[in-house]
């Protein structure tokens, strides 16, 4: 005959049982801890959103930004620089980048200067990225093509240059053969 054991077998441990408001203090500690890691970090999709595509708007702050505010910079040649930068395999991604670490940024630079020493440039890719935005802008071309010859910024940097057939003209085109 079996003799029946009233007694847990010396190998099963007891569980302890957590009273109803330690088991509750658990719950609401666990959902702050899930909650707080998207405060701290953000999600995925919420990072990609921020560092998403540049906008025409954060190109000419940033382009300001690099040309000290001096110029004033016209959209419409900008649209043609950002539109050369992002189709380019070697500028699209230092470019974002670039973009959050200045314009997006939560202290934006407001000078050349101002983004040197927030440390943005200290990659060869910003670096890069920041020379080619201001050839841009002072050469008025984009791949070798015109996008902006008398408000190209090589004219307005020099007091002493003015482009051929503005001011200069050609007079002489004027008179009959």
């Amino acid at each position: 005959m079996r003799s029946r054991r009233t007694d847990p077998p010396s190998h099963e441990a007891t569980v302890p049982v957590a009273s109803r408001r330690e088991l509750l203090v658990g719950l609401a500690g666990g959902t702050l801890a899930v909650a707080g890691t998207d405060l701290l970090s953000p999600s995925p999709a919420r990072a990609a959103a921020r560092v998403g595509r540049v906008t025409l708007d954060e190109f000419m702050e940033l382009s300001k930004i690099l040309t000290d505010g001096e110029f004033s910079l016209d959209d419409e040649p900008g649209a043609l620089y950002l539109a050369s930068l992002t189709n380019s395999d070697t500028f699209k991604e230092p470019l974002q980048r670039l973009v959050q670490d200045t314009v997006r940024a939560a202290r934006e630079p407001s000078t050349f200067n101002d983004v040197l020493r927030s440390g943005a440039l200290r990659s060869q890719d910003a670096a890069e990225t920041a020379q080619q935005i201001l050839v841009l802008w002072y050469s008025g071309l984009v791949d070798d093509r015109t996008a902006d010859y008398l408000e190209a910024l090589a004219w307005q940097a020099l007091p002493f240059a003015e482009p051929p057939s503005t001011k200069l003209g050609f007079p002489k085109w004027d008179e009959a053969p």
